[in-house]
């Protein structure tokens, strides 16, 4: 069985190698194999040893060539194995049977796997093998902080429960909140720790009790609450029901016990969740409670929606002031930090400990003036303060990022994003500073190939807010006689030099941002608008629009088109909406849903890149398609490859015996031309005819 790994986001791959070549064909090779790499090269020690240390550098695996005279291997493993050690090392060997000794010897230096050159499979393994277990780790570390802070978080809400809370471990007490210490009359925990829980049980339930227990140690399935008598330090005795829980402290199992008490529990649930929304350090409202802020501004209507402001604000040199004052007093620093910040934010903002030394502000201040004034306030009372929480002097200062929420925005996580690439930016050019998010310089570093994942994204959410997307269109001419003027719609997005991005360098992100239903939703407005232009000079156009899959799943969809075409006055027999096959097999429902309804406004309906899927034939009996557009594949290389005239002649038939209209895409030459004629093709779209253009302009009569 093969080992099948496509990562959603690119792997970045260190390759130590002296040939250029090699380094480009390790590269294709993975990516034959359907995994996105991002590889950078060095080859030499210098060049790694900067590379390693450079910690804004993001790092996967580091794949060491054939080729690498210029840096030996163990020494390679060395500066890997102090530098990133928890990064995968893959060897490539010229050998197909390496010597022994020389994989003992890697391995022991760390290496993970030893594959000889040429052998594609093994290294398409090798390396998805390393990457999973890699995330892995990496998910792991994550849910152990997250792990901690749950179990903090807990040890909190207990001690600061009105419910009476303790643990036993073989029947002695382990701990116990006040509450419970309180109940039963003690005044700390030192007077309780040791005791059998027996002795706070009325003697005439010791036998019953003792039931009870012996019934949870032999883990039965019984009911684990029990009501007794119990007593306290003055040996006065008191109803009480008792939960009993499995639980560990510090890793060790042991048993948790709660008393509830139930009076002013209204008051109890308030003090919950402002615990559940407070950071536990400084006071002030935490990460969940920002986004929940968010989320509410987000759910208004568009035209009550106020503008903010986010201001990010990340403290520089906190991991210094740690190192040289102590975890003690950088806590102390921070409660002093957040109230510096206190004393600059109005009641109407919303100040919030984001990170472990980031901060951040929503503002109703939405103009640059009064943000930028902000934030220079907060800059410099950083920066002159006298902190008395430590003894050694360093000085903080801090990094802020400035970022705006538009009425148009869709998402408010990109107003955080934005807020903190800004932080980010003002720290890198060293820090004490302000930057403000500029999207089109994020733009140019992106389309450069220097923009990470996250900045792609939020400039496909700029684009939608801006109209920075370009449409072209892509003739369909027909080879059986009809004069009717089918143009396929595709979109580019722009740059900030007005150059133009194709979908395969950006969609996937769309979709992976969740903004794919708004992109499908930009194009059909947009599509609609250009379409009355050209029907107004007596034009007979017609456009073929695709959707998404996440267009599928969107449920307004529907009712966005008819409000489209009426506010257009527009027809809908005017348009062609085409859906992947893979997309229809994935929401089968929703799209049956979707094209009834297009159906009934007069649209029509294309099924897009067909015939590579099994079972092929159950989308034409159930689905009201007009059209069948062939993948693109059918068409590579027809001309001289006689299966694949076969294969796309037996697919036209039995297209066509269900009454659709078959479309070859991709078409590229004469030759191939004169194949799809023979089969009986009814249309042709690809580069043979016209690439696609801004112009709607082909000329239909001379076909």
């Amino acid at each position: 069985m093969k080992f099948i790994l496509r990562p959603e986001s690119a792997i970045n791959m260190l390759v130590i190698e002296k040939s250029l070549n090699d380094t480009e064909r390790y590269a294709s090779t993975l990516r034959n194999f359907g995994m996105p790499v991002h590889p950078t090269r060095v080859d030499n020690a210098d060049a790694l040893m900067e590379f390693l240390e450079d910690q804004d550098k993001e790092l996967d695996l580091i794949l060491y060539g054939n080729g690498s005279a210029g840096v030996e291997l163990p020494q390679a493993l060395a500066l890997a194995g102090k530098k990133a050690p928890d990064i995968p090392v893959v060897i490539i060997i010229k050998n197909d049977q390496p010597d022994p000794k020389l994989i003992s010897a890697s391995m022991r230096q760390g290496a993970c796997d030893i594959v000889p050159d040429g052998n594609r499979e093994h290294l398409h393994m090798a390396v998805a093998r390393e990457y999973t277990n890699l995330l892995g780790r990496r998910e792991l570390a994550t849910a152990k902080v997250k792990l901690r802070e749950t179990e903090d978080r807990c040890t909190l809400l207990v001690e600061s429960s009105r419910d009476a809370i303790s643990y036993i471990h073989e029947g002695m007490y382990i701990h116990a909140n006040q509450a419970y210490l309180d109940m039963f009359g003690y005044v700390d925990m030192e007077d309780l720790e040791g005791m059998p829980i027996l002795d706070m049980i009325a003697p005439e339930d010791h036998k019953s009790f003792k039931e009870f227990l012996r019934s949870l140690d032999d883990g039965e399935d019984t009911n684990r609450s029990v009501s007794v008598h119990c007593r306290n330090s003055e040996n006065k005795v008191f109803d009480a029901h008792l939960d009993f829980a499995p639980a560990s402290i510090e890793g060790e199992p042991c048993t948790q016990i709660i008393i509830h008490d139930r009076s002013d529990s209204k008051e109890l649930e308030q003090r919950l969740k402002q615990l559940s929304s407070q950071d536990a350090l400084t006071g002030l409202a935490n990460r969940d409670f920002l986004l929940e802020k968010l989320d509410g501004i987000m759910a208004q209507p568009e035209n009550e929606r106020q503008p903010y402001s986010m201001l990010y604000v990340l403290i520089d040199n906190l991991q210094e002031i740690r190192a040289s004052a102590g975890i003690t007093a950088s806590d102390a620093f921070l409660k002093e930090f957040a109230g510096i910040l206190q004393d600059q934010v109005s009641d109407t903002e919303t100040l919030v400990r984001f990170g472990e030394h980031a901060f951040t502000i929503l503002s109703e201040k939405a103009n640059t003036k009064d943000t930028e004034a902000l934030a220079e306030r907060i800059r410099t009372g950083v920066d002159d303060h006298l902190y008395q929480s430590m003894d050694k002097m360093v000085q903080p200062t801090c990094s802020i990022g400035l970022s705006y929420l538009s009425p148009k925005t869709t998402d408010a996580q990109a107003l955080i994003n934005q807020s903190f690439n800004a932080s980010e930016a003002a720290h890198k050019e060293g820090g004490n500073q302000i930057s403000t998010y500029d999207a089109s310089q994020a733009l140019s570093q992106a389309t450069e190939g220097k923009g990470s994942e996250l900045q792609i994204k939020e400039l496909i959410q700029y684009a939608l807010e801006h109209d920075r997307f370009r449409l072209v269109y892509q003739p369909l001419v027909s080879l059986q006689g009809d004069s009717r003027e089918n143009y396929q719609v595709m979109l580019r997005l722009l740059d900030n030099n007005e150059k133009e991005i194709f979908p395969e360098h950006f969609l996937s992100y769309a979709d992976q941002a969740g903004l794919m239903a708004s992109v499908d939703r930009w194009v059909i407005d947009h599509s609609v608008k250009q379409l009355l232009n050209h029907r107004s000079e007596k034009h007979k156009v017609n456009f073929f629009i695709n959707i998404s899959g996440a267009g599928l799943a969107d449920e307004g969809l529907l009712l966005y088109i008819c409000d489209c075409l009426r506010d257009n006055n527009a027809k809908g027999a005017w348009f062609t909406f085409q859906i992947n096959e893979e997309d229809l097999r994935a929401h089968t429902q929703s799209a049956r849903k979707l094209m009834e309804g297009l159906k009934k406004i007069g649209c029509l309906l294309a099924i897009n890149r067909f015939g590579k899927l099994p079972k092929y034939e159950t989308l034409l009996k159930h689905l009201p398609v007009d059209y069948v557009k062939m993948d693109p594949e059918f068409a590579s290389g027809l001309a001289t490859d006689q299966e694949k005239q076969d294969n796309l002649n037996s697919v036209t038939q039995v297209v066509q015996s269900y009454k659709k209209k078959v479309v070859a895409v991709g078409v590229e030459d004469a030759n191939s031309l004169a194949v799809l004629w023979t089969i009986g093709v009814n249309y042709i779209q690809g580069y043979y005819l016209q690439e696609p253009s801004e112009q709607i302009n082909f000329d239909f009569s001379s076909f």
